[in-house]
């Protein structure tokens, strides 16, 4: 069975975004969308974001795509906001024992002005493939946000865009996304995303989020090329820590599980 998984994984591995842009739990719950988070989410979504920082942060991601652990990510993240921009860490690692990939990333964000904020993260991949070896690759990833009124932020970002080969023949994808968040009130938000690998058709994501009670959120969402669907809730435990679940579903290939602890200072 995993040896008759490592060449699917191949494939995976040269045309998911999501298999380079991991998903913590309140984007998993909202379609995906990530680019305009301002929160510690922003790590794995759009660095920009992590410029609003006041306080260091701390996330753990877990995701099983489709249910399957040879499908399995997990990450982990620290920020460190500073007088001079944000200073970010991310890891994570997909895969299994016969084909594992790693993600080590370093970014840094930083505000211009009270509402423009810019940031470049650098990574670093490993892909190790049983019988085959392993191959290490650098590339860059770029963002920024911009708050074009009290309750409107529009967030764009670039993964990799120069061309980085990583598998023989295979190129890292070039995945360029573009995105708008609205809050109609304190207790309620917006997203709506659009993302472009070179190599596939545009996809729309978009998702909302509500604050049903002081510690509970709820939230929900759709992506289109596949089409999926998303929900999740969020439950504030203390003033410090924060767990996020979410869920989504795929026509064909099934349901997709993934939580997060926030950790925020």
């Amino acid at each position: 069975m995993k040896n008759r998984l490592v060449p699917f994984l191949l494939f995976l591995s040269g045309t998911a975004a999501a298999q380079y842009l991991i998903q913590p739990g309140k984007s998993a719950a909202m379609g995906g969308a990530s680019v305009v988070f301002q929160d510690v989410n922003a790590l794995f979504g759009n660095q920009a974001g992590l410029a609003f920082l006041k306080n260091i942060s701390a996330l753990v991601v877990a995701e099983r795509r489709f249910g399957m652990t040879e499908l399995q990510t997990v990450a982990a993240g620290v920020c460190l906001p500073t007088r001079s921009g944000t200073f970010g860490l991310g890891i994570q690692s997909f895969g299994f024992e016969e084909f594992r990939q790693q993600k080590l990333g370093l970014s840094y964000s930083r505000l211009f002005g009270k509402n423009f904020a810019a940031s470049v993260q650098f990574d670093y991949f490993q892909v190790r493939i049983s019988e085959f070896g392993s191959k290490s690759v650098l590339t860059f990833e770029a963002g920024i946000q911009a708050m074009l009124g009290k309750n409107l932020i529009l967030g764009t970002h670039v993964f990799s865009p120069a061309p980085v080969e990583w598998t023989e023949n295979e190129n890292l994808p070039a995945i360029l996304r573009l995105g708008l968040s609205w809050q109609p009130s304190e207790k309620s938000m917006i997203v709506f995303e659009a993302e472009k690998d070179v190599d596939f058709p545009v996809r729309l994501k978009g998702g909302f989020e509500y604050q049903v009670a002081q510690p509970l959120w709820f939230r929900a969402g759709f992506g289109s090329n596949p089409a999926t669907f998303h929900t999740g809730i969020s439950i504030q435990i203390n003033p410090k820590i924060k767990t996020d679940a979410a869920g989504n579903y795929h026509q064909i290939l099934g349901f997709t599980p993934s939580a997060t602890v926030i950790y925020e200072r």
